[in-house]
């Protein structure tokens, strides 16, 4: 007994010495611009001492400089899930990832940066991040995370056009979960504004059918006052519908690109979009 006792004991000295040893050979190699070597040793001394939150931040900042900025945004998104009192430096980290993102148009680790800091930092602005977060999200068929970024990114527009450009998108991310009461207010907005005229009348084709769907499942829950407001929204001057214009639930109505053309970042709605 005393034996296995006096093993595990020394198994367990060598796994913190390990640790110990990974972590200082990172930060040699770090002292020494050695980024990529630095990342591995801190990745060896992460394994060996999993719950480490000193670890956890080297490993973010050596990714960071050698430009793994998935990696480091997971290791800072890590650092503050495990531990809230670092959250404030884990969210400054985060922010630099994204700008590195940004610069070498990395959008997954830009997408990935972003959300950790709306879960971090949920005050913290984003500025131009977000609309190019959310533009990724909507070209990679992300819903939930293009209708969760979209009305942020609305908000944060430089001028009135591109702001109602990014809630007509968020409006067709809307049709796509099947939202369409919510839908049908932003599509009404971005018609009564009449800010981005290159979406308006895909607007008022999104107003038409999204009218016509809640009309439908109305008639559908057996409310047929609710279904004819629906039909006459459908049909109002604001709306473009067509009489054979009348989809069901559950139809191909509900994919953004059996409906409009997708939009894309590159796309005449957001060409002005900012780049950089």
């Amino acid at each position: 007994m005393r034996r296995r006792a006096a093993a595990l004991l020394v198994v367990l000295l060598s796994c913190t010495r390990s640790a110990a040893n990974h972590e200082e050979l990172g930060d040699r190699a770090y002292a020494a611009g050695q980024y990529t070597d630095a990342v591995a040793e801190y990745q060896l001394g992460r394994r060996a001492s999993p719950g480490s939150s000193a670890v956890l931040a080297k490993v973010g900042a050596a990714a960071l400089h050698a430009e793994d900025f998935e990696l480091a945004a997971e290791a800072y998104r890590t650092l503050a899930r495990r531990d809230r009192s670092r959250a404030e430096e884990a969210a400054d980290g985060l922010d630099r990832v994204a700008r590195a993102a940004l610069a070498a148009n990395d959008r997954t680790a830009l997408a990935s940066a972003l959300t950790g800091l709306r879960e971090i930092a949920p005050r913290r602005p984003l500025g131009r991040y977000v609309v190019l977060a959310a533009l990724d999200a909507v070209d990679r068929g992300d819903t939930a995370e293009a209708a969760a970024l979209l009305p942020v990114a609305a908000a944060s527009a430089i001028d009135a056009a591109r702001a109602d450009s990014l809630l007509f998108l968020y409006g067709r991310a809307l049709v796509r979960v099947r939202d369409c009461s919510t839908a049908v207010r932003v599509f009404e907005g971005v018609i009564r504004r009449q800010r981005a005229a290159a979406v308006v009348e895909q607007a008022r084709e999104g107003l038409g059918l999204c009218a016509l769907v809640a009309g439908q499942m109305a008639l559908e829950q057996g409310h047929p006052l609710d279904a004819e407001s629906w039909f006459r929204r459908a049909t109002a001057p604001g709306a473009a519908t067509t009489s054979t214009a009348r989809p069901r639930p559950g139809s191909r109505c509900f994919s953004m690109g059996s409906t409009w053309p997708i939009v894309s970042a590159g796309s005449a709605c957001c060409a002005s979009s900012p780049a950089s």
